[in-house]
């Protein structure tokens, strides 16, 4: 997905499209601040995953507990989660 080129919306809105390379494509236009909300909303969703799962392996793979953590942050662009303690 990627955000198109468009002239003809508000320049306070956005439109995303599935694939550009087509005429047909799904479109979703929302506001600017809806996106960043949206966005934002999926970061913090991505990290209270990551957290768990860090737990998980630690648990479950002790022995490779880091480098899958670590891998599962660089998968979903997020540094590792801080032990909390």
């Amino acid at each position: 997905m990627r955000i198109a080129d468009c002239n003809d919306i508000d320049p306070e809105d956005v439109r995303l499209t599935l694939d550009a390379e087509h005429d047909d494509s799904p479109l979703i236009e929302l506001p600017v601040t809806d996106l960043r909300r949206l966005l934002a909303d999926a970061e913090r969703g991505m990290v209270d995953f990551l957290r768990p799962a860090a737990a998980w392996a630690a648990r479950y793979l002790p022995d490779h507990a880091t480098a899958v953590t670590s891998a599962l942050g660089r998968a979903l662009d997020l540094p590792a989660p801080v032990a909390r303690g």
